[in-house]
């Protein structure tokens, strides 16, 4: 994956890069290990939608209601009583997935981590 500020530049280095290396020019970039990307005048957008969308299909999680912030900053997790067990390997799953997700929402970052490491087995 390349860019560039100079069209003159990426097309130098591009030329370069083919006689060195055996590559291909795929042409612009729209979707790259699962992050999207979008060109507008004011430059390029991250976002994951497809992404996103799909691991709350596989988790079976595509018909829970949004949150606008997912934890408060002082919430502290703690085990009540007697709860049922949590299937480690799904949960490992889902917050490997989750942990993906930070790369273009940092906002959820401290949530994924707070559970990620409090999680009690």
């Amino acid at each position: 994956m390349v860019t560039r500020n100079r069209l003159e530049n990426l097309l130098k280095f591009k030329e370069l890069m083919m006689k060195e290396f055996e590559m291909s020019d795929l042409g612009k970039l729209f979707y790259f290990l699962g992050m999207e990307y979008q060109m507008s005048k004011q430059g390029m957008v991250l976002h994951q939608k497809k992404y996103v969308k799909k691991i709350l299909r596989r988790f079976r999680m595509d018909d829970l209601n949004p949150a606008s912030s997912p934890v408060g900053t002082k919430l502290k997790l703690e085990k009540h009583g007697e709860e049922d067990k949590v299937n480690v390997t799904l949960f490992k799953k889902i917050i490997g997935s989750l942990r993906y997700v930070c790369n273009s929402r940092p906002d959820i970052g401290f949530a994924i981590g707070l559970v990620s490491v409090s999680w009690r087995f």
